[in-house]
């Protein structure tokens, strides 16, 4: 896999550098001081991922990042200590996969850190080796689906916002909703969120009850599930080394929702949903699983196909497609 980093900073340069100096993985094929010299690398070498900076002279990151994924659509992680809740949603909009602060130099220095951000860069390398094979049996055309489970990881902010955006006002079904992010951005990720779609999103803030037409979205730093009728919040341990989890939230809903659940997996690195994929499918709920072409990171989609979890395997722009045509065609619309 080869690489562009992108900074202005010679010591956070050297610091990735060495991060992969012995990786048999990764090749830093290119460095980049700004925005437009990124932008100039990126045309000639066409890297496989790009490690982008802010805050750097003649263009910064966010406009570099714009320009990247839509002429080129090389997947870029917004990697910086100038991200806040607001910078974090324009890296989105301008398209990085994703966004994750630099933290301290001890921090930095870790192995754990070293070993997260590897797989992270690793992940961002697409790969398109599943087609779009139906896995397991075709759903029942007679059951009403009351509820959908959601969940996404790395690339997931804006491939949610673009399937919510699709979805009507009178959606007949509540979706709960497990983005992994940084703690401090959820906030203004929900709100978003909402300003893009015609559905009422929120952040859930303790016990909930779930409405038709509403998304309800997990903080970063608790598990969002099902109890009884009604969302609620768990300090429990990490699951999946994650928290909140994916599989958790798919769980609980199978357990409460059987065969009227609907779950969507969307892109994202690593395996969790997979196991709560399984979980709804031997309720006899439904699954639509992110194919591999239109994922940013296939990581989730592939674990839930890999081990037959999923009812469909769709493209993005037919994800929203397909929740109607489940929803809606069985509330007899």
């Amino acid at each position: 896999m080869r690489i562009i980093v992108a900074d202005d900073s010679a010591i956070m340069v050297s610091i990735i550098q060495h991060f992969f100096e012995n990786d048999e993985d990764i090749t830093i094929a290119a460095v980049a001081k700004n925005g437009q010299s990124a932008i100039d690398l990126a045309r000639s070498l066409t890297p496989d991922a790009i490690i982008m900076d802010i805050n750097m002279p003649i263009m910064d990151g966010l406009e570099a990042t714009k320009i990247i994924r839509m002429e080129l659509n090389i997947p870029v992680l917004v990697f910086s200590n100038e991200v806040n809740e607001k910078i974090a949603i324009k890296a989105y909009q301008a398209g990085a996969v994703e966004v994750l602060i630099k933290p301290d130099i001890d921090k930095l220095n870790t192995p754990g850190f070293k070993n997260y951000f590897r797989e992270l860069v690793l992940g961002l390398k697409t790969t398109h080796t599943l087609g779009n094979k139906n896995y397991s049996q075709p759903e029942d055309p007679n059951r009403v689906i009351s509820f959908v489970v959601m969940g996404a990881s790395t690339g997931g902010p804006k491939t949610v916002r673009q399937i919510l955006a699709s979805l009507p006002a009178d959606f007949p079904a509540g979706i709960a909703l497990v983005q992994h992010m940084e703690l401090g951005f959820e906030s203004g990720y929900a709100k978003w969120l909402d300003e893009g779609t015609s559905l009422q999103v929120r952040l859930v803030e303790g016990e909930t009850d779930i409405h038709a037409g509403h998304v309800y979205v997990a903080p970063a730093h608790l598990h969002l599930m099902l109890q009884g009728n009604r969302l609620i919040l768990d300090d429990g341990p990490r699951v999946g080394n994650q928290k909140p989890a994916v599989d958790v939230l798919f769980a609980s809903a199978a357990v409460g929702y059987g065969s009227s659940l609907l779950g969507v997996l969307l892109t994202g690195m690593g395996r969790d949903g997979a196991d709560g994929c399984s979980d709804i499918i031997k309720k006899g709920g439904i699954t639509i699983v992110q194919d591999a072409a239109t994922s940013d990171i296939f990581g989730m989609p592939r674990a839930a196909i890999e081990q037959n979890a999923a009812t469909y395997i769709v493209g993005l722009p037919d994800i929203p497609v397909k929740m109607q045509e489940i929803c809606l065609a069985r509330k007899g619309r």
